[in-house]
């Protein structure tokens, strides 16, 4: 089970599926509009060619490239990067740049190179920052502050005892326990982690980032909020308020690949506006309520106080008592939920401003879905359990046959707090 928690301001969770290997493959479904200079495609498939020990199952992934700043020579172009509405910032295998000779953070200094520790509800990425000129589609953010997934056997510093805290132990080190090259958090903050870091006041939860010696000592470290690991879509020139994923429908069966959009920009290009109609629901910005950054969902029978939608988790995680999670594949501890037939629920989703609007979705048998040939699932759930209380996550699940925008807080559009929109 990979489960993670975006520095503190989103959640997301993604289990690991087991199950038997395939050599068929199942239907392809696509989206291929809108189209511009800021789009770019959406492949939701088996993972990168490395392959993985078990499967994965509605992980959406894009290309980007990364070049030393100022340089066009320096570069290199990565698939594979995992989509996540759920976490803030550019992570990367630090081997899938090596060569590039990218600079250091801007917060280094003599006395010790900065390293994050980004954790998730499960496993945790650690490594040092760096800076590069980001390029997806037709957009650019310059000498971008990114994190560099530390993946050599021999690391510049080994994560500290508070990092393998947060991770239970856990650091995603390489491209198969990451599922992926890296991480391109695209949600509705422009910072991972904003005051706290910039205070350097650590004392409520764990530690983000560190200043490491070249002995490999990391102490707690401040840094300036600018300095952090940075959205890179706030970072942009234009379209630089928010994304749009669009996703094909797919059969109730699943697909083998889908492939839709990322748009870049709210309302800021013919391809990008938001209808009229459009559900458009806020999630609470005061810091000091327990459901800070969150919605509340409700069906018939419980309410959901922590409840958000998140392209980083790849089913619906909710907690219902009715589902049976009694599967014959087993994996991630009987998390999944496999009813004898598939069951729809009615959901009502509002925000702290009073709007509200009503999702219908199925859950169908993880057993059967995964004994396919797919990877795209529209009708996948799973339990939140302990590691998720009180949420109603609408995972990857939510966004196929759908158009989901994510705007960004402070951005134009973005006035009265973040959104998202469907």
């Amino acid at each position: 089970m990979l489960a993670g928690c975006g520095g503190g301001s989103s959640t997301e969770t993604t289990l690991i599926v087991s199950g038997v290997a395939s050599t068929s493959t199942g239907v392809e479904v696509v989206v291929s509009q809108p189209v511009g200079d800021n789009t770019t495609e959406i492949v939701v498939d088996k993972g990168p060619g490395t392959g993985f020990a078990l499967g994965v199952a509605n992980l959406p992934y894009v290309t980007v490239k990364v070049c030393a700043p100022g340089s066009t020579t320096a570069c290199a172009t990565i698939d594979h990067v995992f989509l996540d509405t759920g976490s803030i910032g550019l992570r990367l295998l630090r081997s899938k740049v090596a060569g590039l000779g990218l600079p250091g953070g801007p917060a280094d200094d003599a006395t010790g190179t900065v390293q994050e520790c980004y954790p998730f509800v499960i496993g945790a990425v650690w490594g040092p920052m760096a800076q590069a000129d980001v390029s997806i589609a037709g957009e650019q953010a310059h000498s971008l502050p990114l994190q560099l997934i530390d993946d050599s056997p021999t690391p510049q510093a080994a994560a500290p005892a508070d990092c393998l805290a947060a991770a239970n132990g856990g650091l995603l080190k390489s491209a198969a326990s990451l599922q992926a090259n890296g991480v391109l958090g695209v949600g509705m903050l422009r910072y991972d982690c904003g005051l706290v870091c910039e205070t350097g006041d650590y004392s409520n939860g764990y530690t983000l980032y560190y200043r490491c010696s070249s002995s490999g000592a990391c102490t707690a470290a401040a840094v300036l909020a600018e300095q952090q690991v940075l959205n890179p879509v706030s970072q942009f020139d234009v379209d630089n308020n928010g994304t749009l994923i669009v996703l094909p429908a797919v059969p109730d069966i699943g697909a083998g690949v889908a492939r839709g959009r990322l748009v870049f920009g709210i309302g800021t290009q013919s391809n990008n506006q938001l209808p009229p109609g459009a559900t458009v629901l806020h999630v609470q910005t005061d810091p000091a309520s327990p459901a800070y950054l969150f919605l509340h969902a409700a069906t018939t029978s419980a309410g959901y106080d922590f409840s958000y939608v998140d392209s980083g988790s790849n089913a619906f995680f909710f907690d219902d008592s009715a589902l049976s999670t009694r599967c014959l594949g087993g994996g991630a501890g009987g998390n999944w939920y496999c009813p004898a037939s598939t069951e729809n629920r009615s959901v009502v989703l509002s925000d702290s401003l009073g709007a509200s609007g009503t999702v219908t979705l199925s859950i169908a048998n993880a057993d059967v879905l995964f004994a396919s040939p797919n990877t795209a699932f529209s009708n996948l759930g799973g339990a939140s359990g302990s590691a998720n209380p009180g949420a109603f996550v609408l995972g990857l699940p939510f966004f196929y046959g759908r158009t989901v925008y994510t705007a960004i807080w402070g951005q134009a559009l973005a006035a009265g707090g973040p959104w998202v929109a469907y």
